[in-house]
């Protein structure tokens, strides 16, 4: 059965139109066989093949009219049988009742089903009472009559009821159609979504690495040209130092990559690890901030860390948005606060994390070129910003009374032991 549905659901249609004329074709032999133009003497035979041609010949329109078609081929019908000697159940009716479900309303369908059952049954009750010869009803008309009504009502309403029964199959599977739709576009609109994310993430990635590195770099680089003449020695440690950095930021930026790389091709081994994961550096926390700090004073800004509080053990992902926060922030002292200290604070509590930078620089003066230019520091405070909130914590950016400027981080702590 289900190898006939799909040629059945590719037929157009002008080629249903054709398939219903060869049905009302074929009705229209059965009721000739059965003898249904046997009337009552006195009716013309002309008078009589016109009433079976109008209760039969129409059902060929049935999907183009349907109500029009199933009132003239029900009428007809039933004075086709209140004036037969010889009448059949409505074959025609009930093909045609049909498709009314499919194609009319509930409730008009079912005003239609009892319309026609009515009509049927004033044509039987016709036939039953109309004299079949000279000494009136024959005997036996009356029980045969309602052995028809029966059948009759019976037939018409089966018919009904399988298209009413195909009309709901038809709408629960557009239903589970629509729902797949449905289900592969949020798939989709997920997966762009996670994509974003993952681009937002490698950006903040990539940015914290390349702005930290570079800014470095660019500082000792003007040492090294500036002292290079005078003292060499000091300008061979600037370089060495440059080298040093260069080398951490390749190894970050290859540990990065070759993440992307593994994700992308999907390739994993035996252990659902990337094949590439013993050659990358684990990624950098809040334990790292003493090579920070170290990598920082060889750029000219010595860094004073504080910790207070015992450290808890950490998530990675907090661990790493923790200390990237401090990384740029140090870095746009090195880059804005024109200082040549700052100080870095973390403090551990039971609850939260906090995390604060400061300077005494020039970002806090209205005149000053460092943080308060806003339009170039900005893009590093928001990424901060989304570095926090994606653990639930907060960043606040702003200038000192007088000179400096202080960043401030809070990372709650509340169900993250032991992670």
């Amino acid at each position: 059965m289900h190898s006939l549905a799909p040629p059945l659901r590719r037929l157009r249609p002008v080629n249903w139109i054709a398939v219903d004329c060869a049905c009302t074709a074929l009705l229209l032999l059965v009721y000739v066989e059965l003898k249904a133009a046997a009337f009552l003497r006195g009716i013309p035979l002309w008078a009589a093949a016109a009433i079976v041609v109008v209760a039969v010949l129409p059902a060929a329109f049935r999907r183009r009219w349907p109500r029009t078609v199933l009132a003239l081929v029900a009428t007809a019908g039933a004075v086709a049988t209140a004036i037969s000697s010889s009448p059949i159940p409505p074959l025609a009716a009930a093909f045609v009742i049909y498709v009314i479900p499919l194609r009319v309303a509930r409730r008009d369908a079912l005003g239609m089903l009892a319309g026609t059952l009515l009509v049927t049954a004033a044509g039987l009750v016709a036939f039953a009472f109309v004299p079949h010869g000279p000494g009136g009803p024959e005997t036996g008309t009356i029980g045969k009559a309602a052995g028809l009504l029966l059948e009759s009502g019976l037939l018409v309403t089966v018919a009904w009821l399988t298209g009413y029964s195909v009309r709901q199959q038809r709408g629960q599977a557009a239903n589970r159609r629509e729902q797949a739709e449905r289900r592969a576009r949020e798939q989709l609109a997920e997966a762009r979504r996670a994509r974003s994310e993952e681009r937002v993430q490698i950006s903040r990635e990539l940015h914290d690495v390349v702005a930290h590195t570079l800014s470095v770099i660019a500082v000792q680089a003007g040492v090294a040209g500036y002292v290079i003449a005078e003292r060499p020695e000091e300008a061979a440690r600037a370089l060495s130092s440059i080298e040093q950095t260069s080398r951490s930021a390749l190894q970050e930026m290859r540990a990065l990559l070759g993440v992307l790389r593994d994700e992308e091709t999907g390739v994993r081994n035996g252990a659902g690890v990337g094949t590439r994961d013993a050659a990358l550096v684990p990624a950098p926390g809040l334990a790292d901030l003493g090579t920070l700090a170290e990598r920082t004073g060889e750029a000219g800004v010595r860094v004073n860390l504080t910790v207070r509080g015992e450290r808890p053990r950490l998530p990675a992902g907090l661990d790493l948005a923790a200390y990237r926060v401090i990384q740029e922030a140090v870095t746009n002292v090195i880059k804005h606060a024109a200082t040549d200290q700052c100080r870095v604070t973390v403090g551990y509590q039971e609850d939260a994390l906090t995390l604060e930078v400061t300077d005494d620089g020039s970002g806090g003066s209205p005149a000053g070129s460092g943080w308060s230019d806003l339009s170039v520091a900005g893009n590093g405070i928001i990424g901060m910003r989304e570095r926090a909130a994606m653990y639930g914590g907060q960043l606040w950016a702003a200038p000192l009374p007088g000179r400096g400027f202080r960043v401030t981080a809070r990372f709650p702590l509340a169900g993250t032991a032991g992670a």
